[in-house]
């Protein structure tokens, strides 16, 4: 018969019991077998492998069904001394990896994802390599790790959907500190928020494909919000044919190239109230020429735009539009150039530049008199432009006086309001 003590007690009797995991400590020079046979023990068990303090010196572990894989921050190190990546994660539906220091010697790729349905990797480091962690097609969340003295990109993400990097740090990398690519042009997702960018080089040379803080390539609406960056070898920010971009909240500073670029084969983007500083370029929104087209650039400060290219062209401009963009709002002082550029050659349609302030700047408002517009230049205000206020330009060759002053004719793509010039 059940008396009322022991109905009480009846819940606390029928829970299941919490498998433990035991905690895995390094011994002897090599560990690779002691780890994948916990490992493998879990994956049909408890699901949690629990590491020690300590450095796991293994030749490459796998991890090829649900697993938690847990270390003490700042104490457990797993280490691989030939080319295999540290850790391959295969295809799973929930992989966590937790206060792990992941490190290599030149020529291995740290950690390796592939079609994990929900990944998540918290307070991890990766030190060394090639590239810190390399994910295919997965989803997750990639918070508070630190990646540092990678040879080529700090995060690659490939063909994935809605991940979340957040909260990570990226320092001393070598070619990009984080890549989003897709395989074709198409809709990924992914939100890059409140990362800390700094020291990008570019030791692979080109033209742009590397030394980049966040590196946009195909994946379209994505989020790139609230980061800090300084130090790239070329851009903080480059958005390469993605869809759909807002880039919004950022602190960029110390670019030696254009610090915030969205260009090639875009079809739409938001860039929004970001802080740039001491930069070679301000913000690009161009080719035209391959479809790149369709912004607002709204509320951006940009101080100090003064530098060259790869190709020691001069750059020193604020900000450049091509097609279809609506530039309001921004503030811009001492760009060497110009302050806001409209138009390229034959490429510049529907370009509006309203109510943005330029303080001494090369030039305050430049337009392409080889492009059919209209340009709509109204409602700004015009400080201290050294060489003029409003000018039209064929390529880099001023072809016209100032048209802020009074009497000018204008051309028929220029539609032009009242405009402070002091």
């Amino acid at each position: 018969m059940l008396t009322r003590r022991s109905t009480l007690f009846l819940p606390l009797l029928a829970l299941p019991a919490v498998a433990r995991a035991e905690t895995i400590l390094p011994r002897g020079s090599e560990q690779t077998k002691l780890l994948q046979s916990a490992i493998d023990k879990a994956q049909n068990s408890s699901g949690v492998v629990q590491l020690g303090a300590g450095t796991f010196n293994v030749s490459g572990i796998r991890i090829a069904g649900d697993l938690q894989l847990a270390g003490i921050p700042g104490r457990t190190t797993l280490q691989v001394r030939t080319r295999e990546p540290v850790l391959t994660v295969g295809t799973a539906r929930n992989v966590s990896l937790e206060g792990i220091r992941f490190a290599a010697d030149e020529g291995s790729d740290l950690a390796v994802a592939n079609g994990v349905e929900t990944l998540t990797i918290a307070d991890c480091s990766f030190s060394g390599g090639t590239t810190g962690l390399s994910l295919d097609k997965c989803s997750g969340t990639i918070r508070g790790n630190s990646f540092s003295s990678q040879s080529g990109t700090g995060l690659h993400a490939l063909d994935c959907r809605n991940l979340k990097i957040n909260g990570n740090t990226f320092t001393d990398i070598g070619n990009n500190g984080i890549r989003v690519w897709r395989s074709e042009k198409g809709e990924d997702g992914t939100i890059v928020s409140d990362n800390q960018i700094a020291r990008i080089s570019a030791s692979n040379g080109g033209d742009g494909q590397n030394g980049n803080g966040i590196n946009v390539y195909r994946a379209g609406n994505l989020i790139v919000s609230n980061n800090r960056i300084s130090d790239c070898a070329f851009t903080a920010i480059r958005n390469n044919s993605g869809d759909g971009a807002v880039i919004t909240g950022n602190s960029i500073s110390r670019c030696k190239e254009v610090a915030l670029y969205v260009e090639f084969a875009f079809l739409g983007a938001n860039v929004s109230n970001n802080m740039l500083e001491d930069v070679a370029h301000g913000i690009s929104i161009t080719n035209f020429n391959e479809g790149g087209r369709l912004a607002i650039c709204s509320g951006n400060v940009i101080r100090g735009a003064r530098g060259v290219n790869a190709h020691g062209q001069p750059l020193g401009g604020g900000i450049f539009a091509e097609a279809d963009t609506i530039l309001n709002g921004n503030l811009i002082e001492e760009a060497e150039n110009a302050g806001i550029a409209l138009g390229w050659g034959a490429f510049g349609r529907n370009l509006s530049a309203v109510g943005n302030t330029l303080r001494n700047c090369g030039r305050g408002i430049t337009f392409s008199t080889l492009a059919p517009g209209p340009f709509q230049i109204a409602n700004n205000m015009i400080v201290g432009a050294k060489n003029g206020a409003i000018i039209g330009m064929d390529h880099d060759k001023v072809v016209t006086g100032d048209f802020a002053a009074t009497g000018s004719i204008l051309p028929k793509s220029l539609r032009l309001g009242e405009n402070t010039v002091l």
